[in-house]
C-alpha cells in the first residue's frame, strides 16, 4: 500500500476494496464455472459455500476478545485456549485498524497506540540498556536519542511524563505517519 486511508467515515472499507473486488470476481468464476459444469444445483452450491465462508469470516472480525484478555493484548494466543482459525488474520485486522485510527486521531493515539508504545519502549530500555523509563526517564531519554537530534524529536511522542492534551471541541489529527514510521523503527533498533 501507498500509505494510510484518509480519515473519515468508511476509510478502513475504502483500504479493503481491492481484496474484496478480487474476492467478489473470484467468486463470480467460480460460480460460473459451477453453472458450467453443474447447471443451475453448481451455481447454487457455489453460491451457498461462498456466503457461508463469508458470513464466518466477518463473525471472526466482529467476535469480542477472549475474557481474561484486553484488546490491546498483542502478546499471542494463550496456548491453554483453542483459537480460531482466522485468529491471526483478525488480530492483524485489529493492528492496522489501530494504527489508522492513531493517525486520524489524537485521542485514539493517546487512548491505544500510546501506551503500547510506551510499553514497548520501557521494555527494550530495560533489556537491551538497563535502564528504567519510568524511575530514570532522563537516562532513558539519552539512550532514546541515542545521540541523533532526529530521535531526540521523537521522545514528546511517546515521553511518559507527557501531560495528557486538553479536550479540544473537535479532535486533532493523530501522530503523522512519517513520525509513526521513525519511531516504530527507532524503537526496533534501540
Amino acid at each position: 500500500m501507498t500509505g494510510p486511508a484518509p480519515p473519515g467515515p468508511g476509510g478502513l472499507w475504502r483500504r479493503a476494496l481491492p481484496e474484496i473486488v478480487i474476492a467478489a470476481a473470484a467468486v463470480a468464476a467460480t460460480a460460473a464455472a459451477g453453472y458450467a459444469v453443474a447447471g443451475p444445483g453448481g451455481f447454487a452450491a457455489i453460491a451457498v459455500a461462498a456466503g457461508v465462508i463469508g458470513l464466518l469470516v466477518l463473525r471472526s472480525l466482529a467476535r469480542p476478545p477472549a475474557l481474561g484478555s484486553s484488546p490491546e493484548d498483542v502478546s499471542g494466543p494463550d496456548p491453554a485456549v483453542p483459537t480460531p482459525v482466522l485468529s491471526s488474520f483478525s488480530r492483524q485486522w485489529r493492528r492496522r485498524s489501530r494504527l489508522a485510527d492513531a493517525q486520524a486521531s489524537m485521542t485514539a493515539y493517546e487512548a491505544g497506540l500510546r501506551g503500547q508504545l510506551e510499553h514497548l519502549l520501557a521494555s527494550r530500555l530495560a533489556e537491551r540498556h538497563g535502564v528504567s523509563l519510568y524511575d530514570d526517564p532522563d537516562a532513558a531519554r539519552r539512550v532514546f536519542a541515542g545521540g541523533s537530534p532526529g530521535h531526540g524529536s521523537l521522545w514528546p511522542w511517546i515521553d511518559p511524563a507527557r501531560p495528557a492534551p486538553p479536550d479540544p471541541p473537535g479532535d486533532q489529527p493523530g501522530i503523522p505517519y512519517r513520525t509513526l514510521a521513525r519511531l516504530i523503527d527507532r524503537l526496533e533498533h534501540l
